[in-house]
């Protein structure tokens, strides 16, 4: 590849110098709340009481008498989503000013793994916030990435796999793609940008989007940054990819096809690096499950930066990437944001600049879209500081509990089992998944079942889940269900393409495939429950399985 076809697109550099220029105003809100959080948190809430005092909400809460912190914990309570349930129905009705007096633009599902039916208000304001974290975050990316400027980039447009929906009250449900959090003065530049247009997340069938987003991808040699939220969303569409590479490559202009073939064959194989020369930054979860699914991924980006995301819900930001150090920065400039310490839940949620280096916290968001000391069930760990503000590394969800007889399983230590697994017997999985199953028709107890993928022999299989289920069997609870026959021992499933088809499962529940989360548990039963053996089809017990030929993406 010649210097002259790396060189930016004078029209490129041009929109991308004047993009971030339009971040830098986010950027120097974001450094007030760096030097003195406490500060900007208190104007933060004094702005926050005055707009909306005059709502059904604040009404009820006593908002007009908010004079500090101190009043203001004590009219308003922490509240989790069923709280503000009846709310945002009447929200969702039509109804105007009872969360906030700015009217209501569309909600949004949540996106979380286990939950279905949850919807989020989002205002004008509201979205102004989630620009105050993504302002500075992609202001100092550019500042330390220069490269990038001129380049295009992939922002996560996924399949709605959906209908247009709209609430009783005539309100939109759903973004079509991520550029939906920026301002309009960014989102308008990002858009001339942008590798892969918004309007294919209206292809509900998802080979077909696959492949025009694959097509759009490979015609673009200046592309420079992607950035999605699972690592494996870009896993699959670049594994659909690298299978219908000939039937892609016909599909772009003739010199553009030439100098890919040319590149792969230099590479050896079939890498990010050859297909975009630019390419440098791949942004997408890393913390938590996710980072179980990274290895994955780097056989098609080995030398490409990943950057962890930070904590951002479709409720609010916590954190994004900042600067160089650990973790992700806590978004103080975005929301007033409490802390709930773990290890004194009952004891008043925390300032940012009061959290300790080593603790974890529940973040609580209380924001312009209406939600008022709003708990969200995810865990945090304070890693570092940033200034006054805590660096955080997201851990696991609150809440993600399996417990039909007691047993009390935890996301969390399913997952630090799963790495204990891997340390024993050497298996890398592709893909784990830990779910309950009802009584066979033998009788046996029900008990829980691993879903496993991994190039690995079935007596390596079963050796992976005989050491998961020893992890497991150090809680009590577990154990003491198992020895009284309440749950028979875990047993292990060999899948093939886990990710795509735990993807495509939550699809048909109306997610886009780009905000599903991947976790390694999925506590859910009854009518709530998916049906993992079904979903799997062709999954077998690994005694079913020829060693010598374990499954295959």
């Amino acid at each position: 590849m010649s210097s002259l076809a790396l060189r930016p697109s004078p029209t490129l550099l041009g929109l991308g110098l004047g993009w971030t220029a339009s971040l830098a105003p986010a950027r120097a809100r974001f450094e007030r709340a760096r030097r003195d959080p406490e500060r900007v948190a208190l104007a933060y809430l004094r702005r926050l009481v005055r707009e909306n005092a005059d709502t059904a909400y604040g009404r009820a809460h006593r908002f007009e008498g908010v004079r500090d912190l101190s009043t203001w914990r004590r009219a308003v309570p922490v509240v989790r989503h069923e709280a503000l349930a009846p709310w945002i129905e009447r929200v969702a009705r039509g109804e105007p000013r009872v969360l906030t007096a700015a009217p209501v633009r569309m909600l949004e599902r949540t996106g979380g793994s286990t939950s279905t039916g949850k919807l989020i208000p989002y205002t004008s304001g509201l979205l102004a916030d989630f620009a105050a974290a993504t302002g500075p975050w992609l202001f100092d990316l550019h500042a330390r990435n220069p490269r990038l400027l001129g380049t295009s980039s992939y922002w996560s447009v996924s399949p709605v796999t959906r209908r247009d929906e709209r609430t009783e009250g005539g309100l939109p449900i759903g973004f079509e793609d991520d550029t939906a959090y920026f301002g309009p003065l960014e989102r308008l530049a990002l858009e001339r940008l942008l590798a892969v247009p918004g309007r294919l997340a209206r292809i509900s069938d998802v080979e077909t989007w696959r492949f025009e987003t694959a097509r759009r991808l490979l015609e673009r040699d200046d592309l420079g940054l992607v950035s999605v939220w699972s690592p494996t969303f870009l896993t699959l569409l670049m594994e659909h990819l690298e299978a219908r590479l000939d039937d892609l490559l016909v599909c772009v202009a003739p010199k553009r096809a030439a100098a890919i073939r040319a590149a792969l064959d230099r590479e050896g194989r079939l890498v990010g690096e050859a297909l975009w020369p630019r390419l440098g930054l791949v942004s997408t979860w890393a913390d938590g499950p996710s980072a179980s699914f990274l290895p994955a991924l780097r056989r098609f980006f080995p030398r490409t930066p990943l950057q962890p995301k930070g904590l951002l819900a479709t409720e609010g930001v916590v954190s994004f990437p900042f600067g160089r150090g650990e973790g992700a920065v806590l978004a103080a400039a975005s929301h007033l944001l409490e802390l709930v310490d773990l290890e004194r839940p009952d004891a008043e949620p925390l300032l940012a600049h009061e959290a300790r280096v080593g603790g974890r916290y529940s973040p609580v968001l209380s924001t312009r879209g209406g939600l008022y000391r709003y708990q969200l069930l995810d865990v945090v760990e304070v890693v570092g500081r940033e200034g006054a503000l805590p660096r955080l590394r997201f851990v696991e969800k609150l809440e993600r509990v399996a417990d039909r007889f007691g047993e009390k399983i935890h996301a969390a230590q399913v997952q630090e089992g799963l790495a204990l697994a891997r340390r024993q017997t050497g298996v890398e999985p592709r893909f784990a998944l830990v779910a309950p199953t009802d009584a066979s028709d033998e009788g046996s107890a029900p008990r829980y079942r691993l879903y496993l993928e991994a190039d690995a022999s079935d007596d390596a299989c079963a050796r992976f889940a005989s050491a998961l289920e020893a992890h497991l069997a150090t809680g009590h609870h577990y154990a003491y269900c198992v020895r009284l026959g309440q749950l028979a021992p875990m047993d292990v499933r060999r899948v093939s393409k886990g990710a795509e088809v735990f993807v495509r499962e939550h699809g048909r529940r109306g997610r886009r495939a780009g905000d599903v989360k991947l976790t390694c548990l999925d506590p859910r039963v009854g009518d709530d429950a998916i049906d993992w053996d079904r979903a799997f089809g062709a999954a077998v017990n690994p005694s079913e399985v020829p060693a010598e030929e374990p499954p295959h993406v």
